[in-house]
């Protein structure tokens, strides 16, 4: 009985998240759509489409929450208080302007953003591992208004 509620529960969040596309990025405008999530393995299906909506997009230089951001984020929140066993990578990445070091810095400082909003909504931290790629793992390569915006995200696997 509680398996089936489970999986209830996590067709019903894919359902949301489907239905609801635009809560996963934040105030800036992210030029293409086609903007694929995170890809995540060895988790159930379910778990898998709502962490691939939770890709957090920033402004430039920024590493605070939107209202659109959190929204993406409350999905992931519920999901690891419904499921205690689920431990989560965050992490953080910055476009190409900025050097190196202030890149990594930054993209930690997404990354335990993201991480302090899911510790405040009942996630434990140590099932959160922060991490930062700073520049080095860009999404869209381009140097360019378009490139950068998909470049300065957290992804959550």
């Amino acid at each position: 009985m509680n398996k089936s509620i489970n999986i209830f529960f996590a067709v019903s969040i894919m359902l949301i998240f489907s239905a609801c596309s635009s809560v996963q990025i934040t105030e800036e405008a992210v030029a293409d759509q086609s903007v694929a999530g995170v890809s995540v393995t060895q988790k159930s299906t379910a778990t898998q489409a709502v962490l691939a909506n939770a890709v957090v997009y920033f402004e430039y230089d920024q590493f605070n929450l939107t209202s659109k951001s959190i929204q993406a984020l409350k999905g992931v929140a519920e999901l690891m208080n419904r499921n205690q066993k689920i431990i989560i990578s965050i992490e953080g990445h910055a476009d190409e302007r900025g050097t190196r070091e202030y890149n990594l810095a930054l993209g930690q400082r997404r990354a335990e953003s993201v991480a302090n909003y899911l510790i405040a909504n009942g996630v434990k931290r140590s099932r959160l591992i922060t991490k930062s790629y700073g520049e080095e793992r860009p999404l869209s390569l381009g140097s360019n208004d378009i490139a950068w915006s998909k470049n300065r995200r957290v992804e959550i696997k």
